[in-house]
């Protein structure tokens, strides 16, 4: 398979004899100084599609040279979280991304601070990191309420919260979809929901970590750990 100079994600994408790169795309290509010689750019889909073109600066135009299937995963891993503060959800979109996760669910608690973002510019986060890792298939976001979400997947929730007496092992994650909640801390109301229903609440070790570190800890140990 021939190694790309540079790696492109457009979802949905079909390949052509010839594609032209947009403006953002031809913006990249300059930053990293590739604009000058002739080199092989690579189009990934997100679903494991990867297909190799053409570069060359005198043409407007990508030639089409070949393409790769890569197998998509059986098993998708997937955690749910509070949305993490100001420019600490760009840090953990990047990290997860380059880690290796399937999918995240962003949760609206009671206490949550932040209730909502703005998908395309995230999804434009998780491309450039996922094209920088050399990851073939892409990050899927979507925010849901809290109270209705954990209801619908109860069977296959472990919440990771710092103040229970239960020691985690990564074991307790296999199959299962770790929940991090707010940095406010959870409501009353979902912490009798969560002891009605018998969800598994458990501590990590170390001390209390903030929203978006614990989500990185969760993506790495259901990543590496299962």
């Amino acid at each position: 398979m021939l190694d790309p100079a540079l790696i492109l994600f457009r979802t949905g994408f079909i390949p052509k004899p010839f594609i032209v790169l947009s403006k953002d795309e031809l913006a990249h290509l300059r930053a990293l100084r590739l604009s000058k010689d002739e080199a092989v750019i690579q189009i990934r889909d997100g679903i494991g599609g990867l297909y190799n073109y053409q570069f060359s600066p005198l043409s407007k135009e990508l030639k089409f040279l070949s393409e790769t299937q890569i197998s998509q995963k059986m098993e998708r891993k997937t955690i749910a979280i509070a949305l993490p503060k100001g420019n600490r959800f760009d840090f953990f979109l990047q990290k997860v991304t380059e880690i290796g996760l399937d999918a995240v669910v962003f949760l609206v608690f009671r206490h949550s601070i932040r209730k909502e973002f703005n998908l395309e510019r995230a999804e434009k986060i998780v491309k450039e990191a996922a094209a920088q890792s050399r990851q073939s298939e892409l990050l899927s976001l979507s925010i849901e309420p809290a109270k209705e979400w954990m209801e619908s997947h109860k069977e296959s929730l472990v919440v990771l919260h710092p103040h229970r007496s239960e020691i985690f092992t990564v074991k307790q994650l296999i199959g299962k979809i770790p929940v991090v909640g707010p940095e406010g801390g959870f409501h009353v109301d979902e912490e009798s929901w969560m002891e009605e229903n018998q969800i598994p609440r458990l501590t990590l070790p170390g001390g209390v970590l903030r929203t978006e570190t614990a989500g990185i800890v969760a993506a790495s140990f259901l990543v590496y750990g299962t």
